[in-house]
């Protein structure tokens, strides 16, 4: 016979199967998972001006010819080489008073 109580044995069997039964139960909320992100789709077409214009500007395409596209993209690139000159105002500094 085993020296170890079986009542904690049996409490910690049930609580155990308790905590799997809960995992197992089918969703409470089926109303909450059926509306499931409607409020951030909303949100999110409230913020669109004209929800229209892709489609009306789908034929306006910006064309651009191999030079033009080239010259941005060297400009963009130098953009990166030096950075752009800060404005730094030195008030009171080097008066020699």
């Amino acid at each position: 016979m085993s020296k170890t109580p079986r009542l904690p044995r049996l409490l910690c069997l049930g609580a155990a199967l308790l905590a799997l039964a809960g995992c197992t139960t089918p969703s409470a909320s089926p109303g909450w998972d059926q509306r499931f992100g409607e409020s951030m789709r909303a949100l999110q077409a409230q913020q669109v001006v004209d929800p229209a214009a892709p489609q009306r500007h789908a034929q306006e395409n910006g064309k651009a010819d191999g030079r033009t596209v080239r010259e941005a993209r060297e400009r963009q690139v130098d953009s990166y080489k030096a950075p752009p000159p800060s404005n730094v105002i030195n008030i009171g500094v080097g008066a020699g008073r």
